[in-house]
């Protein structure tokens, strides 16, 4: 027996999913979880920028000597020290000022001490120079040992010219004999970019990974509910099985997609805001819409998957069961990317993976991130991608079709694809 309708496809499948995206949009559970993911999101790349915020700030260190003319030969060399953040250190003639003046030490405790203005005083008005900080944990060792090596090196020079010798020589002779360590075949991931990238891949797994798995847990549980309480039988009495697996995707899937770009925006202008955004060799609006095509992709290839697996059960108990191999299947791709990340990523097995169309979402974006694929090779797998969507959607659909009006045990996949329509 087979029902008439009156309404086409596509009008069909835009009332599903509209009704769909209504309700997984605008249900109570779901504003209030998405409004505290992005509280968390924000909240956490404040917390960064907080943490973090002292590293841009350059180390200062104070030079008091008897003589003007001291602070004025060391300047230059001094002014060449890094410190533990990667700056170069700021050098400030302190030699008029008691140095725990300039630290912020305030001579009575019961006054309230003036605000420092460098971090580290150079002393050099005594026999032999010193470091002065205010607690031994505030001295950047770094510093410390760049201005060691400053000072022993005036030192040696002072030296050397008291014995008739050339100092500039000597230190061209010094530099020359240090070996330079050059590897010749080093692995990716000692660049020194990687860092940022690992970090900009590691963030496009997880949004990958939560959009794709939560999307179809979603669409699995919503088939069982509507399934268990016999909705699903009034539903097919006014749309077509097709129909109604189209709508519910691409309703759920504009739903979490939404959500998780309100987020996603959020956090990322958060971090640029705050100067949190890792700077590098990364293209990050390249890689922005690159991470969302897969994204909508990898929904795609996956979700349908979901939509039939919950069709073959009539309880939620049953969900997390069915839907395991498709679970393993996409925990595979996910963790295979980080795999990837920490060895060689051109190598052929890994560029053979990333053409499968169950890996492709994962891999080929975590590939462009690390630079191992062209644009070129982004369009072919893509275009593989694609060309393989409708025959897993025909397959999901066919499975959907046949055992979603099937109630009671468990349905066997294997009768369901035997089974002839009727």
């Amino acid at each position: 027996m087979s029902a008439s309708y009156n309404t086409s496809r596509w009008e069909e499948i835009r009332l599903v999913a509209g009704r769909e995206l209504r309700t997984q949009l605008f249900k109570r559970s779901a504003v209030i979880s998405t409004l505290i993911m992005l509280v968390l999101a924000v909240g956490g790349v404040l917390v960064v920028a907080r943490l973090t915020g002292g590293e841009d700030q350059p180390y200062r260190l104070g030079v008091s000597a008897s003589q003007a003319s001291t602070v004025s030969a060391l300047t230059p060399a001094l002014e060449q020290v890094t410190g533990s953040n990667g700056l170069p250190i700021e050098v400030t003639d302190v030699s008029d000022t008691e140095a725990e003046a300039v630290l912020g030490i305030s001579g009575d405790r019961d006054e309230e001490a003036e605000e420092a203005t460098v971090d580290m005083v150079l002393d050099l008005t005594a026999p032999s120079p010193a470091l002065k900080v205010t607690e031994l944990d505030k001295a950047d060792q770094a510093v410390v040992a760049s201005v060691t090596n400053v000072l022993q090196q005036v030192a040696l020079s002072e030296q050397i010219t008291a014995l008739g010798g050339d100092p500039a020589q000597v230190a061209t002779s010094l530099t020359d004999a240090v070996p330079q360590v050059e590897a010749l075949d080093p692995p990716d991931r000692d660049g020194e970019d990687f860092g940022v990238r690992y970090t900009v891949l590691m963030i496009i797994d997880v949004l990958l990974f939560i959009v794709v798995m939560g999307g179809g847990q979603t669409i699995a549980m919503g088939v069982v509910e509507e399934k268990s309480s016999r909705i699903v039988e009034i539903l097919l009495a006014c749309v077509r099985p097709t129909s109604l697996l189209a709508g519910k995707i691409l309703g759920t899937g504009t739903a979490i997609l939404v959500s998780y770009g309100v987020i996603g925006v959020a956090a990322g202008m958060t971090a640029k805001l705050s100067g949190v955004l890792p700077e590098g060799s990364v293209d990050i609006d390249a890689v922005l819409i690159a991470m969302l095509v897969w994204m909508v992709v990898g929904y795609a290839t996956y979700a349908v998957g979901f939509a039939a697996a919950g069709s073959l059960v009539s309880r939620q108990e049953d969900v997390s069961t069915v839907v395991m191999p498709l679970t393993m299947t996409l925990m595979i791709p996910y963790i295979l990317s980080f795999v990837m990340a920490m060895q060689d990523p051109s190598a052929l097995v890994y560029r053979v993976l990333a053409y499968l169309p169950p890996f492709a979402p994962f891999l080929m974006p975590v590939r462009l991130v690390l630079g191992v694929s062209s644009w070129g090779e982004q369009l072919v797998t893509l275009g593989i991608a694609l060309a393989f969507i409708p025959v897993f959607v025909w397959l999901a659909a066919t499975v959907y079709t046949r055992a979603v009006t099937r109630t009671g045990a468990r349905v066997p996949l294997k009768e369901v694809l035997a089974r002839r329509p009727a």
